[in-house]
């Protein structure tokens, strides 16, 4: 499945920056799209989330090692995706709208822009 960043909000690099990224479809309210990469789906695939799936985004793919248990419902209606990068801290069973993701180089996105592809595999 593949969906396409269509604006940025002025506060997602800061959510990257702790290795966060929120994502939302068009319908968010405007409070919402300040945090997250708005984006359009480019198919209307369901239930793409799942572990040990692949989440590319910015030229880097991620294994999906965690799906919360509300992930793809949020996902497949509203567009929203909390992504968790390389994260350890966080109770994994408290997110139940997120997955975490790692790669084997433990990087984080620096940087999300317009027109970047987003890739789950």
């Amino acid at each position: 499945m593949k969906t396409k960043v269509i604006s940025v909000g002025p506060e997602v690099q800061d959510l990257l920056a702790v290795g966060c990224l929120i994502m939302f479809n068009s319908t968010a309210p405007a409070e919402l799209k300040e945090v997250a990469a708005i984006h359009e789906k480019e198919s209307n695939e369901k239930d793409v989330l799942h572990v040990g799936g692949k989440f590319k985004i910015s030229g880097r793919e991620y294994t999906i090692d965690f799906v919360g248990n509300e992930a793809n419902d949020n996902f497949n209606e509203l567009g929203h995706l909390s992504v968790y990068f390389n994260n350890e801290d966080e109770v994994m069973d408290k997110l139940p709208g997120a997955i975490f993701v790692s790669s084997k180089d433990k990087v984080n996105i620096s940087e999300i822009k317009e027109n970047d592809i987003v890739e789950i595999i």
